[in-house]
């Protein structure tokens, strides 16, 4: 039976022809026994035909050296058995086997010489017959070593084709041409079958080859993305840090009196500091979705409600290009994470008017089956159809090869793509160049009995605000000093007392002369000295034996920091804060609103 390389025989090194050649060795080690076995006992047969021959001396001594060529075949299999082949010696036992393989025909070309039956045609069909049967299974067996087989079939074909000569007649005439026929065709199809064995021999080391180059360049890549991400992680915090306290700067400065140009300057300065913002929260929705921290909270939600809310934002950029953002809304209700959801409604409008400079942006919803179909169609610039799958990865622009910070990060898409995965809408794009763009979201409606069972979300700002008292403590702890100067200056504003420090080791000598539970704490999350800004909470709340609401400020995007600080359970603010977000974050801590400035 055909050979089949194991993994566990498999070189690993070495040329492609070594590779091969040592699965040619150790296929002729797999085929000896059988082989030899069979050519022992068909041996044995063709003695007991010819026992009473003319020869009988010679019969025996030919049984002889068969029965000596066996053993020693033999002993060589199982002693090879033991010893599977190498680079090393994989060429020293082709030569070998082939060796025995031309002993082995030669033992059966010299014995038909001697023994041919000149005169017994019937004995002649039965030696011819074994003798076909014998060569055919060498075919199958020796074939991975084109020379073992040959050598095995043409000193047993060249015995025929001389005995029948020698012996002459127009029977033996026929017999030699016959065999020497079947002698051709067996070397060719032995070529042909060597050529195909060898052939898909190298062909699987090819593919060995090309799949442990695909893991490594995988296993490269894998290792660039975690080198990417451990950079981002690490920049980003350095960079958040100075844009967190410029943000907070501008909050305070907005409260203080000033003329007309520093005003409008102070409002190009914001807008610098939102667009900074805007980036960086950006990268952290990425490193929030790649680190599964996102968990859609379902409820029944009024799309409708939802999509003109977004239309009506939108349309604030849509007026000024002269743009008509259409509506063809119906009134619908899914299951869904509204905030996620949001999310998804706004990249793609504001993506639509973006890139549409004339004409219009039309926003869709109807119901298709037991699916609110959602479509947002655009008469922009369009993308090539090469470039569909392109556009949802993450930093790519089409059309904005320039980089301009005002088209952002080119992250918008990306994270629509895996926003639709993680809440299990169908999302699916068609556009031309030149004839616009056409999103389409397949959401899941609610159950009825979802929605007569769940309340509907009240609309933001819905909550009662409670004035809270004027001087409440807040303390801040951060270590950097541009930080905790613009917290201080910002929260003062704000009508707040405010004690700072770097650190809990800095804060605690102020601690002991706080009479009062402080309102709230303040506190960054990766401090200095490998301080964790949770820990601190946990301090201070020991040192007044009481717990004290507490908000976690960080520059870190590392999924596995951002992971732990969710599991905290307290409320998380990634810097850049703007000052707007830090008031609606510190009114939600204290169950109250913050001083009016």
């Amino acid at each position: 039976m055909p050979y089949t390389p194991q993994a566990s025989t498999t070189p690993t090194t070495g040329t492609l022809s070594s590779k091969v050649l040592v699965d040619q060795a150790m296929a002729l080690q797999a085929n000896l026994l059988p082989l030899m076995l069979g050519n022992f006992c068909i041996s044995t047969i063709v003695a007991w035909m010819f026992r009473a021959g003319p020869h009988p001396g010679m019969l025996a001594l030919w049984y002889g050296a068969q029965v000596v060529n066996t053993g020693f075949n033999l002993w060589a299999a199982a002693h090879l058995r033991r010893r599977p082949a190498t680079l090393r010696n994989a060429h020293r036992r082709t030569r070998a086997g082939a060796q025995a393989s031309l002993v082995s025909g030669a033992l059966w070309g010299l014995g038909t010489v001697v023994f041919w039956p000149a005169n017994r045609f019937e004995l002649q069909v039965l030696l011819l017959f074994m003798l076909t049967g014998l060569t055919a299974t060498a075919l199958h067996a020796l074939n991975a070593c084109l020379p073992a087989y040959r050598g095995f079939l043409l000193p047993c074909v060249l015995g025929v084709m001389v005995a029948a000569i020698q012996h002459g007649g127009l029977l033996n005439g026929f017999v030699a041409l016959t065999v020497a026929i079947y002698g051709a065709t067996s070397w060719h199809f032995a070529g042909a079958m060597n050529r195909i064995l060898l052939e898909s021999l190298r062909r699987s080391y090819e593919i060995q080859e090309l799949a442990a180059d695909l893991q490594l360049q995988r296993d490269r890549a894998q290792e660039a993305s975690l080198s990417k991400s451990r950079f981002l992680a690490a920049a980003s915090h350095d960079l958040r840090q100075p844009v967190h306290s410029l943000s907070l700067f501008v909050g305070a400065l907005e409260h203080q009196p000033m003329g007309a140009e520093a005003r409008r300057l102070l409002a190009h300065m914001s807008g610098c500091v939102g667009a900074l913002g805007g980036m960086f929260n950006a990268l952290l929705d990425m490193s929030k979705l790649d680190a599964g921290m996102v968990q859609p909270d379902l409820q029944a939600l009024p799309l409708h409600d939802l999509l003109r809310q977004v239309c009506a934002e939108e349309q604030a950029q849509a007026q000024p290009k002269g743009l008509q953002l259409r509506q063809h809304i119906l009134p619908m209700v899914v299951r869904s994470d509204t905030v996620l959801l949001d999310r998804i409604l706004r990249n793609l409008v504001r993506n639509a008017v973006r890139y549409t400079d004339r004409g219009g942006v039309l926003v869709a919803l109807q119901r298709r089956g037991g699916m609110a179909l959602v479509s947002v169609v655009d008469s922009g610039i369009g993308i090539p159809a090469d470039s569909h799958e392109l556009v949802f990865q993450e930093f790519v622009q089409l059309h904005n090869p320039q980089r301009d910070n005002a088209e952002g990060l080119g992250l918008g898409l990306a994270i629509v793509r895996r926003l639709c995965r993680l809440l299990d809408i169908a999302l699916t794009l068609r556009s031309q160049p030149g004839r616009g763009t056409r999103f389409t979201l397949r959401i899941p409606l609610a159950p009825e009995r979802t929605v007569a069972a769940e309340a509907l979300p009240s609309p933001a700002g819905g909550a009662p605000e409670i004035t809270a008292p004027d001087g409440a403590l807040v303390l801040v702890i951060d270590d950097d000093e541009a930080v905790r100067s613009a917290m201080q200056a910002l929260l003062s504003g704000w009508g707040y007392g405010v004690l700072v420090a770097s650190g809990f080791a800095d804060m605690l000598p102020s601690l002991h002369h706080v009479k009062a539970v402080p309102a709230l704490v303040l506190c960054d999350y990766r401090l200095r000295d490998h301080e964790s800004g949770l820990h601190v909470v946990e301090q201070i709340a020991e040192q007044f034996n009481e717990t004290i609401p507490a908000i976690l400020i960080t520059g870190d995007t590392a999924p596995e920091r951002l992971q732990e600080a969710h599991a905290s359970g307290l409320t998380l603010l990634h810097k850049p804060v703007s000052p707007e977000a830090l008031r609606t974050a510190i009114r939600r801590a204290l169950g109250a609103s913050p001083p009016a400035p």
